[in-house]
């Protein structure tokens, strides 16, 4: 019998004797999707309900006694939810409920370069507007990104992104030197150059510019101040640079490949709406972490997490002359694209030569790209002056 004739109703018929082989030759000529049991005295068949009628219909023009059995499958248990008020009460409840949990978030996932203790993260984050529980629609990952990055003292780069009912958080903290803590005197911030570059085009849509096209700056220089004669404000808008940069990748002919890979678990913990309930096992030694939604998640998002233990496994590479150089300038190619994923490129000379027991492959490039990135006021920042 078909999947959906189950779930749009089916019903069971048994009969003996010859009205059992009368039975199997009606199914076998009206080709009726059935599956059949006989045990030698009598043959119970299975069949949908439409088709179930069809069957009753022909055993009682010849004469045939059958037993058929009550109706199964989705209509039997609406007709049961219906003269069951709680049961309808329930299924409604556990619908919008289903409704409830998809358009919120209920859970942040951090990934970074472990500069930041994940705790002043999630501080950040949860001061910047991101917090389980929030409907998913109220999330905007420009805001909350432009709210951590206004931080000066943390982060660099901050990405958020929704996968279901999950927040993912990519970010990338500073390098520590010239980025002490320090105590805020107000909330302006301004924009500065984030590399070198010459200025193609600036346009501010808060704040005042303080560049102009065909003026060359130097990385961390003051493009668009938050100083107005109305006040400090958060500057915002986009500075356009034309930058030159050079890339270069080599390619060893002998190289040592270090891989991390999850060795055996060694923590586990359950956690709801994101955070943790309880945990035990060794959370110390567990270096890489997996995640299940445990069934009913979705209504009650619990989530089991288990740490794992990790081993450096080492593999040795052989290349011939001809697989470095290909090695080389594809890991060129993909190091360009990234570094460029938001800029365009003007121009783009490569070269390479065996050097060192490998082949270096280099690539001289020009692209346009917005270097504005944010730098809150603080007690050392010139700009503030």
């Amino acid at each position: 019998m078909r999947v959906f004739e189950r779930l749009f109703g089916w019903r069971e018929i048994e009969t003996r004797g010859e009205g059992a082989k009368r039975l199997t030759d009606y199914l076998l000529k009206e080709n009726v999707p059935a599956e059949v049991i006989s045990d030698g005295a009598s043959t119970t068949v299975f069949v949908g309900a439409r088709e179930a009628k069809k069957i009753g219909a022909y055993l009682k023009e010849n004469g045939v006694e059958a037993r058929f059995g009550p109706l199964r499958g989705l209509p039997a248990l609406l007709s049961a939810a219906v003269l069951r008020p709680g049961i309808l009460i329930g299924l409604v409840t556990v619908f919008l409920l289903f409704l409830f949990a998809r358009s919120r978030v209920w859970e942040i996932k951090i990934t970074g370069n472990g500069s930041i203790d994940e705790d002043k993260v999630r501080a950040a984050l949860y001061e910047a507007g991101l917090r389980p529980g929030m409907r998913k629609k109220d999330v905007s990952g420009e805001a909350i990104s432009s709210a951590c990055l206004s931080n000066g003292e943390l982060f660099s780069s901050v990405n958020v992104s929704l996968s279901g009912v999950t927040a993912n958080v990519e970010w990338i903290g500073r390098s520590g030197e010239g980025h002490a803590p320090v105590s805020l005197e107000s909330a302006g911030v301004n924009l500065v150059a984030s590399c070198d570059g010459v200025i193609v085009a600036v346009e501010p849509s808060a704040g005042v510019a303080v560049v102009s096209p065909g003026q060359t700056v130097r990385k961390g220089d003051l493009l668009i101040s938050g100083v107005t004669p109305g006040g400090t404000v958060r500057a915002s808008g986009q500075v356009t640079a034309r930058v030159s940069s050079e890339f270069r990748v080599t390619a060893a002919l002998t190289e040592e490949i270090k891989t991390t890979v999850r060795h055996r678990p060694v923590a586990f913990s359950l956690r709801m709406f994101g955070e943790e309930l309880f945990s035990f096992g060794g959370g110390e030694d567990a270096s890489a972490y997996k995640e299940w939604i445990l069934p009913g998640g979705v209504v009650l998002p619990f989530s089991l997490r288990v740490g794992y233990s990790t081993v450096t496994v080492t593999e040795t590479v052989e290349r011939t002359e001809a697989q470095a150089v290909e090695n080389a300038f594809r890991r060129l190619g993909w190091i360009i694209r990234e570094a460029l994923s938001e800029g365009e490129l003007l121009k783009k000379d490569v070269s390479g030569c065996f050097e060192g027991g490998g082949y270096t492959a280099t690539a001289k490039t020009e692209y346009l790209i917005n270097i504005a990135q944010p730098l809150a006021f603080d007690s050392r920042n010139e700009y503030n002056k």
